[in-house]
């Protein structure tokens, strides 16, 4: 975009459409609104990934503080960082996957009918969306959402139909191969924005950007016609961009007075390659041109062109995007983080540490107070490796030492550190620290649910997001599913099984809820509840009559995740017990044969006698 101003700008700029340019106004306003809340994601992702303070704001915490780099090099300036900011969102992290997805079937469907109740329904259902989390590997982007939850306090995921399978030629012959379905993805908070001050997330509009290149947006208008990429609208645009090309750089950014997130200026944004793309859903009215779209998504290229505007396929009209929020606020949607508070503390931590490690140093080479006629060397004092030298007569030279109280620092460490974890949160059971003192079984468990109320609370947040999504999943599979599925199942007797599944299966009366850490803490209280149960039946020896044999079995068995074990079977000992006095008799048998055959077939022998001495077997 190099050369003189060969076009006439007001002419470049006419191209523009108004409803284009309202959604980018409207990006503009609601990306600044967060700024603040940017700002905090950037200083905790800094302490979190950083190696020494000198990558942190705080850049030296020693006792040259605000020294520049070379004066630092010359005396004691330690720049150590302690990471139990990274500590603590590592064990986050690991602690809220384990309770979101404990394991590959993390969820249930529930019918609300006695139709969609019934066992070949569920497992159909259930076992649809576990292939499909299979393909797409569920796990690693609820990992990346769940990262988003603890770094920034908000966490967006979405979920579509997408169909990529391709014809492949194996062994002479063509066949179809690639992944057709639901699939989730993340979205970074960096690029969703929405009206802060909405009644819900649900209820605001949302704006989500999206760069991509301009082959790879060349190739979604033409391959993907369900879309609604309107091929005009990219046509004009890549004619404009021509035309932009022709004007000096210059002049071009003086005019245009856009700037594109990520882009210094807006002539590098339209020399790199990408485009960028605003895509808007809810409800927008077109002033000019007096329509209203309900329930659309509305799709905007360079901030001037509308690419697309297509009604929202959903059964309640709203897009599938969803939010969770780690500590909300009032009147603004945009959540706190749970390290977002433990910054200060971190950087007291890294304080207290340079700040000891400086005393020491001092110690080990302590300022020297001169008395008298003293010859100084030419090493300045208060300096590592600082003499000084008595030529002749009076003087002295005695250590200045520091205040060795100083050296104490580790136990405020500690202390902050504890403090750290506490208000973050996380349990001191998630970290394998068992608290001191004896107790019993129920005053363990008392304990453990006390210490994990904020815990579970932040992990219930979490939960009902992913329900939110596993519905999406099952209602997108509604609306699109055109071909029947094959999935492979476990059946009773532990043989895999390859099912059927058409889109008349996904069509009952149900719902999808995530068991993952309620279903976990339901365990711990069947199992606690169940000692003391234990306990009153040995009281009480009539009262066993009353209770089960049969559902204390399946209970152990859902309570220790041994569906499909084959372990628990109805009566099934009785049938074992059977074949085992059969094998018994069986064998009892056989060795009073081969005994009968000893002693039939055996030589007599004789024993020696006094009378006959010499007789011998």
């Amino acid at each position: 975009m190099s050369g003189g101003n060969s076009l006439d700008l007001e002419n470049v700029f006419t191209g523009s459409e108004p409803m284009a340019e309202e959604i980018g106004t409207k990006w503009l306003e609601w990306n600044g609104a967060r700024q603040t809340a940017i700002q905090r994601w950037q200083e905790t992702l800094q302490y979190v990934y950083a190696t020494s303070t000198r990558e942190t704001e705080n850049a030296y915490v020693g006792g040259l503080n605000d020294q520049s780099d070379d004066e630092a090099e010359q005396g004691w300036s330690h720049s150590t960082h302690i990471p139990k900011l990274t500590e603590i969102a590592d064990n986050l992290s690991a602690a809220y996957m384990s309770a979101v997805y404990p394991r590959e079937k993390f969820f249930e469907f529930v019918g609300e009918s006695q139709e969609a109740s019934a066992k070949e329904v569920r497992q159909k259902v259930e076992s649809y969306l576990l292939a499909k989390h299979r393909h797409q590997k569920l796990r690693d982007v609820l990992q990346e959402i769940i990262n988003d939850y603890i770094y920034n306090g908000n966490c967006f995921a979405g979920v579509e139909y997408v169909r990529e399978q391709v014809e492949v030629q194996v062994a002479g012959k063509i066949e179809k191969v690639g992944y057709i379905g639901p699939r989730v993805y993340r979205i970074s908070p960096y690029d969703i924005v929405f009206n802060p001050i909405a009644t819900s997330f649900k209820d605001s509009p949302k704006i989500i950007r999206s760069i991509k290149t301009l082959g790879e947006l060349h190739r979604d208008v033409e391959d993907k016609p369900n879309e609604g990429y309107r091929k005009e609208a990219l046509q004009k645009a890549m004619e404009w961009r021509s035309q932009v090309s022709q004007v000096g750089t210059e002049d071009f950014d003086k005019y245009c007075q856009i700037q594109y997130d990520g882009y210094g200026t807006a002539s590098q944004y339209f020399t790199s390659g990408h485009a960028e793309l605003l895509h808007f859903y809810g409800d927008m009215y077109d002033i000019h041109n007096g329509v209203f779209y309900k329930n659309h998504v509305i799709t905007i290229l360079d901030r001037q062109f509308v690419l697309r505007v297509q009604p929202l396929e959903t059964y309640t009209g709203r897009p599938y995007i969803f939010h969770a929020g780690w500590r909300r606020r009032p009147d603004n949607l945009w959540a706190m983080g749970p390290l977002d508070n433990l910054v200060g503390m971190q950087y007291l931590i890294n304080h207290l540490e340079n700040a000891r490690a400086d005393a020491f140093d001092q110690m080990l080479e302590p300022t020297r107070v001169l008395t008298g006629d003293v010859e100084k060397v030419d090493v300045e004092a208060g300096t590592p490796g600082g003499e000084y030298r008595i030529p002749t007569g009076e003087g002295s030279v005695a250590n200045l030492l520091p205040d060795t109280t100083v050296l104490t620092a580790d136990n405020q460490i500690q202390l902050k550190t504890n403090q750290m974890e506490q208000f973050a949160g996380l349990p001191k059971e998630q970290l394998g620290i068992r608290t001191p003192g004896e107790k019993t079984l129920g005053e363990v468990q008392e304990l453990k649910n006390a210490a994990s109320k904020i815990f579970k609370s932040k992990t219930a947040q979490l939960e009902s997001m992913v329900e939110s999504i596993l519905t999406a999943e099952l209602e997108l599979s509604r609306i699109y599913m055109d071909v029947d599925d094959t999935v492979a199942v476990v059946g009773e007797d532990g043989v895999k099984l390859f099912i059927n599944i058409s889109k008349d299966d996904l069509h009952n009366n149900g719902s999808l809820v995530a068991m993952g850490s309620r279903h976990f803490d339901r365990k711990q209280k069947i199992l606690s509840n169940y000692q003391f149960l234990q306990q009153a039946l040995y009281q009480d020896p009539l009262a066993l009559q009353h209770v089960s044999s049969k559902a204390l079995a399946e209970m152990y068995a859902d309570v220790l995740d041994m569906e499909g074990t084959m372990v628990v079977q109805p009566f099934v000992r009785v049938g074992e017990e059977a074949e085992l006095a059969k094998f018994q008799q069986a064998a009892s048998t056989q060795i009073e044969a081969e005994n009968q055959v000893d002693v039939g077939g055996e030589d007599i022998v004789e024993e020696p006698t006094q009378a006959n001495p010499d007789i011998s077997g």
